[in-house]
């Protein structure tokens, strides 16, 4: 990984492990769903030895990786599941994922919203977003009386448009692409009770995918918000 690369990851990181300090209490179950090597799961089980971290992986090299760097670290309140991610039923009350591709941030925030749990999420791939058996797009009733299945294929399209060799103007369509993808699903979680915000990480060069969206449940909402919305 390039210095670069490295200085990006770790703001990308810095970012969803604040909204997950602020969010977590002693005791609680954090879930790092699509967890890779470890990266946000081995930050958080240091930063909150008082909750357990539990990392998912369907890739065991990676999850293999992030054991090793674990055990390095002499990390006693974390685990690992070499599984997809729609295969977990545990309790938990705390869902992550840092730049889960396409429907897997859907698949993410139903079994966070199911579990009656918070979620810190950092969506990627909008491209990828297709109709599947599960979700049919867009999620929620206002953006369904607003837009068609195909006509939101092609926001979604657009919403992957933010890469920094493209053009300015370019990149701002995109973003605003992003948060219009984004608010459906918003939208479709407050359906549920939920208190959603939809932020964007800092510095916004840490990603051209910066967009993070943070769900506090019925029972939560009460607890004040600590940053300033997107």
């Amino acid at each position: 990984m390039s210095n670069i690369r490295a200085i990006r990851k770790m703001q990308q990181l810095n970012n969803l492990v604040a909204m997950v300090t602020e969010l977590a209490r002693p005791g609680d179950t954090v879930v790092d769903f699509c967890s890779g090597t470890g990266h946000v799961g081995i930050v958080l089980a240091h930063t909150l030895p008082d909750c357990q971290i539990i990392l998912i992986e369907n890739k065991e090299e990676s999850l293999v990786r992030a054991q090793r760097r674990s055990s390095e670290l002499d990390l006693k309140n974390i685990g690992f599941l070499q599984a997809n991610l729609d295969y977990f039923t545990g309790p938990f009350q705390i869902g992550v994922a840092l730049h889960a591709c396409g429907i897997a941030t859907d698949m993410v925030l139903e079994h966070c919203i199911q579990a009656g749990a918070a979620f810190v999420v950092s969506p990627c791939c909008y491209g990828f977003i297709q109709n599947a058996v599960k979700f049919t797009f867009p999620k929620s009733k206002r953006f369904q009386e607003t837009l068609t299945s195909k006509e939101h294929m092609i926001l979604c399209r657009f919403a992957d448009q933010t890469a920094v060799q493209l053009p300015p103007e370019r990149r701002l369509i995109g973003k605003h692409c992003m948060g219009l993808v984004d608010l459906d699903r918003v939208w479709a979680a407050e359906t549920h009770g939920y208190l959603v915000q939809v932020m964007t990480m800092e510095p916004e060069s840490c990603s051209p995918k910066n967009n993070m969206l943070v769900g506090r449940p019925p029972q939560r909402t009460a607890e004040p918000a600590g940053h300033t919305d997107a």
